[in-house]
């Protein structure tokens, strides 16, 4: 956690200082002089090293994480760092298993890169259909070189 702090003791905050700040939620303003500043999932937040009373706000891997996904691999368990799953069904059929838990607001893309889930079935599922897909257990894709995008809301998994 990084702080802002303008002691008031020392004299009348200057007029170049803000006194609230506009965030993306609303507004920050400070208590007893003291803003923290957090960072969130790729974000992180520090002073600057060279001494100057600047913060520092930097995105931490941002790098996608792509995998491709065959058969011999399936059923394939996605990783905490992957992003984009290609999927290659020439050989046969290919489950993908979707984390029963994640953080929340992650994003899973997933690919049938060849064009081949109408003659080899691609399913995407979780551990025992703890957690939904659209409020389904299971998403199988039903057209060649479909995709999907599933984004994690803390319960449960949406596409689009």
């Amino acid at each position: 956690m990084s702080q802002i702090i303008k002691n008031l003791a020392s004299g009348p905050v200057p007029p170049s200082v803000a006194t609230s700040y506009v965030t993306d939620n609303g507004t920050a303003i400070p208590a007893a002089n003291i803003l923290n500043v957090n960072g969130g999932p790729g974000i992180s937040t520090s002073a600057n090293p060279n001494g100057s009373n600047n913060l520092l706000i930097s995105l931490d891997n941002i790098v996608s994480s792509y995998v491709n996904v065959t058969n011999a691999m399936s059923p394939y368990t996605v990783t905490a760092t992957d992003y984009f799953i290609s999927v290659d069904a020439t050989a046969g059929p290919v489950t993908i298993n979707f984390p029963n838990t994640t953080t929340t607001n992650r994003e899973i893309v997933v690919k049938d890169r060849l064009g081949q889930a109408a003659i080899n079935a691609i399913t995407i599922t979780t551990p025992g259909g703890a957690t939904t897909i659209d409020g389904d257990t299971t998403y199988i894709f039903t057209d060649d070189y479909e995709s999907i995008d599933a984004l994690f809301h803390g319960t449960n998994y949406e596409t689009f």
